[in-house]
C-alpha cells in the first residue's frame, strides 16, 4: 500500500506539473446528449447500475457500451482502446453512425491495488485526448484516481456518473409545461392589447 501510494503522488505531482488537471482545459457536459458511450467491464456491477439509472432516467438517449477489463496488468491497455473506439465514433462523420456526445469511465470501489488501472500515465494522457467531456466514476466517495484528476469531471459513483448526463424525463416535461404556459399567457396579454387597439381605432373612426 505504501509503495503504491508513492507511486500514484509521484505520477500525480508530474502530470499536475504537465498541466493535465487544469481546470481551463475541462468542457462542460452537454445538457442533453445525443448519445452516451460507457467504459466498464460487462461483469462489474457498476454497468448494471448506470444502465439502470440511465434507463429509468432517460430511455430515449441511446447508449454503446465498450468493454474492458477494469482490473489486472492488462486493464489499462484495455481501456484505453475502448476509450479510442468510442472518440473514433464521436468524430464519425458518417451520419448513420450513432452520435457519443460523452463519456463515462467507471467502476465500482475496492482497495487501491484494485483500482490501479486507473492510476496508469498512457490512460490519463488518452482520457485528456478525448473529443467529448470524460466522466470518471471510479469506486466509492473517498476513491480517488489519476483517471478521476484529469477527466472533465469525477462523480464519486457510478450511478451519480450517470446521473450527471441524465437529467431526468420528468424535468425536461416539467420545464416543457412551464414554458407553455409562460407562452399562453405572452399570447393572451398579446392579444388584449391588440384588442385594446381596436377598440380605441374604433371610436376614433367613429367619432
Amino acid at each position: 500500500q505504501g509503495t503504491l501510494f508513492e507511486q500514484f503522488l509521484k505520477l500525480k505531482a508530474k502530470l499536475e506539473h504537465a498541466g493535465l488537471f487544469d481546470a481551463a482545459r475541462k468542457r462542460a457536459l452537454p445538457v442533453m446528449p445525443r448519445g452516451i458511450g460507457i467504459v466498464t467491464s460487462l461483469g462489474a456491477a457498476a454497468l448494471h447500475d448506470v444502465v439502470t439509472a440511465l434507463q429509468r432516467r432517460v430511455p430515449h438517449i441511446p447508449v454503446l457500451v465498450v468493454p474492458a477489463a477494469v482490473q489486472g496488468e492488462g486493464a489499462p491497455r484495455e481501456l484505453i482502446q475502448a476509450l479510442s473506439c468510442l472518440y473514433a465514433r464521436a468524430t464519425a462523420m458518417d451520419l448513420r453512425t450513432m452520435p457519443i456526445d460523452v463519456i463515462l469511465l467507471v467502476r465500482g470501489g475496492g482497495a487501491m491495488e484494485d483500482l490501479w488501472a486507473f492510476n496508469d500515465e498512457q490512460l490519463a494522457r488518452t482520457i485528456v485526448d478525448s473529443p467529448v467531456p470524460v466522466i470518471c466514476g471510479v469506486g466509492h466517495e473517498t476513491d480517488f484516481t489519476i483517471a478521476d484528476f484529469v477527466a472533465d469531471l469525477r462523480a464519486p459513483t457510478p450511478t451519480a456518473a450517470a446521473e450527471l448526463v441524465s437529467e431526468s424525463r420528468q424535468a425536461w416535461l416539467g420545464a416543457s409545461c412551464l414554458l407553455e404556459d409562460r407562452m399562453t399567457a405572452a399570447l393572451e396579454l398579446f392579444a388584449d392589447r391588440q384588442a385594446q387597439r381596436l377598440d380605441l381605432a374604433t371610436a376614433r373612426m367613429g367619432r
